[in-house]
């Protein structure tokens, strides 16, 4: 059976689609900068619970990374609305078919968050007053997040390769995954090596806050979350060439000197990550942070090409009809500008401008 039967006509554009996926790839990079720091956040306080290193900590200080993973977590899924609906409108068509061909697996998303979000504030509550409930929620929580984390992977790559479809006449249930894709692994792995990364920048930030007010150990926290940086990157950049390779290769040409933008966009990302593990060894914090975001929108970037090129053969976004819509899209815009400036005054506060993050 030819797959290309099987694929949905595409619904009609509200708005030229470079601006839909421009839209999409902004909103993403906040989504995942924050799912960063809570999956992240999570295994380094699992990993330093279940190895005694929280123990060592100097005393009164609680870490951040348990005191910020329920915000966090709460700001990351509302930021996730905004790049899933700019998704679907672009390329709804694959996504709800392959969401079908995994729905068991996919409905169990929802309440893997809920409860995932629960476990988070049980972590925040007994980290420093309980700590075998403490290692116990976080290991409820962080196991949710890579569920979740695989199944998105698993849905993004189910509904890139339409061969992949025709296994649902063999298998109605609502259980497809691709596991056979050679690329799906090294991208799993890749998110959370990632995650680890931020997740430790992300405390360093923490702490650069609290050092200007004179708080004792600040450095040292500042300089642990450096190092857990620089060494989960590196790890990153070893899978990201292992996940290059396991491409199909006609696609791997593309990011190999087929497609001037993708190889651009490759180097430019592989440039910034050097870089920034080496001010990050360097220990300069905010140069880091700098070189970071770049980095994630190079990511992200490499991302949507990746999806492009995988779909090549079936689809092309510049073919879909448009209706205009710019009343819509205006509010959306008005909406979520406000949106932005709200965060970043609560961002402020929560890291030490209001009076209860002080104390």
């Amino acid at each position: 059976m030819d797959p290309a039967t099987l694929i949905p006509t595409a619904e009609v554009l509200p708005a030229p689609w470079w601006i839909l996926e421009f839209l999409g790839m902004l909103t993403l990079t906040l989504h995942l900068l924050l799912v960063n720091v809570v999956l992240g956040g999570s295994l380094i306080l699992l990993f330093s619970s279940l190895t005694g290193s929280a123990k060592s900590a100097p005393p009164g200080l609680p870490d951040v990374l348990a005191k910020k993973i329920p915000g966090t977590l709460a700001i990351a899924v509302t930021f996730g609305v905004a790049p899933l609906l700019f998704f679907q409108v672009l390329y709804g068509h694959f996504f709800y078919t392959s969401s079908v061909l995994m729905a068991k697996y996919w409905i169990m998303v929802v309440p893997a968050v809920m409860i995932a979000y629960y476990g988070a504030y049980v972590t925040a509550r007994k980290f420093n007053k309980n700590s075998a409930v403490a290692t116990v929620s976080l290991a409820v929580t962080s196991l949710l997040l890579l569920y979740v984390a695989f199944c998105i992977l698993n849905n993004i790559s189910l509904m890139t390769h339409p061969a992949q479809w025709v296994r649902y006449f063999d298998n109605r249930s609502g259980t497809l995954l691709n596991t056979s894709d050679p690329a799906l692994w090294p991208r799993y792995l890749h998110f959370i090596t990632a995650s680890v990364a931020v997740a430790g920048l992300f405390s360093a930030i923490v702490w650069d806050f609290r050092r200007r007010k004179d708080i004792e150990g600040a450095q040292e926290k500042i300089n642990s979350g450096l190092k857990i940086f620089a060494v989960a990157t590196i790890i990153q950049v070893v899978i990201g060439f292992w996940l290059l390779i396991s491409l199909p290769r006609e696609v791997m040409l593309l990011y190999m000197g087929r497609n001037m933008l993708y190889t651009v966009t490759l180097l430019a990302a592989i440039v910034l990550a050097l870089a920034v593990i080496v001010t990050a060894s360097l220990k300069r914090l905010w140069p880091t942070v700098v070189l970071l975001v770049l980095t994630v929108v190079a990511m992200v970037m490499m991302r949507t090409f990746l999806r492009s090129g995988y779909l090549a053969p079936y689809f092309r976004i510049e073919d879909v009809a448009l209706k205009p819509q710019y009343d819509m899209l205006s509010l959306f815009l008005i909406t979520f500008v406000a949106g932005l400036v709200v965060v970043y005054l609560m961002f402020r506060w929560a890291m030490g401008g209001g009076k209860a993050a002080a104390r």
